[in-house]
């Protein structure tokens, strides 16, 4: 079973559960409980409306082992309004994530920030004489790398989604 998204310090594996749910009231309630009453830790969870109004796609990533991701599967599949669980296999999944990131700016950063921006081919959103908002989609390395070569220029605020992912 090699459904690994990342390996963290610890030795634990990062697994992306993809859930397909009656898109009903209270049904983002009942996964959240699930995962909070086995103490189960959600890194990241992902929420929209599907292609059919019906059904809403949910995006879990859990740490964890095999044992425990078959656990969380099996149980997942037992909650109403469930209608299929899918970990997802790395090497079959496209995985992205989204980040808007407000910097200050000045008129001495203000080249090397767009330098920045270009090199990774992020979106320059808003600019204002104090600050700029730039906006990228790529994977969490990508993301992270991104975000450390803006950390010099004084990173004001950082909005980041979970991971979001597809099977190809």
């Amino acid at each position: 079973m090699e459904n690994i998204v990342n390996e963290n310090p610890a030795g634990e594996k990062e697994y992306i559960l993809s859930v397909l749910a009656r898109n009903r009231a209270g049904v983002l309630l009942r996964i959240a409980g699930l995962f909070s009453r086995r103490c189960y830790n959600i890194l990241s969870i992902v929420a929209a409306q599907t292609e059919n109004t019906e059904y809403s796609r949910i995006l879990i990533v859990v740490s964890g082992d095999d044992r425990i991701v078959r656990q969380v599967d099996k149980q997942l599949s037992k909650l109403v309004d469930i209608v299929q669980v899918d970990v997802l296999e790395r090497e079959k999944t496209v995985v992205r994530e989204h980040l808007l990131l407000k910097v200050k700016r000045t008129l001495e950063n203000s080249e090397r920030l767009v330098e920045i921006a270009n090199v990774f081919h992020a979106n320059i959103l808003h600019v204002e004489p104090d600050s700029m908002i730039v906006e990228l989609t790529g994977d969490a390395d990508k993301l992270n790398s991104f975000i450390e070569l803006y950390n010099p220029y004084q990173v004001l605020k950082i909005l980041r989604t979970g991971a979001m992912a597809m099977k190809k």
